[in-house]
């Protein structure tokens, strides 16, 4: 797989991650550290989709 099919999924994880973290684990002692770590992976996710490549001139 490349690297933009992992960056997809580290962005849907760390979405999903997210959204879950705010609905039920507001009050819960780990709020923080999966609030970094989902916050984290998306931003890994989002470096890791784009693909550049220069133009080739014909």
């Amino acid at each position: 797989m490349n690297r933009m099919i992992f960056g997809c999924i580290f962005v849907v994880i760390g979405a999903i991650a997210m959204s879950v973290n705010v609905l039920f684990f507001k009050f819960d002692e780990y709020y923080d550290l999966i609030r970094r770590l989902s916050f984290a992976s998306f931003i890994i996710g989002s470096l890791l989709i784009p693909t550049y490549r220069k133009k080739h001139k014909e």
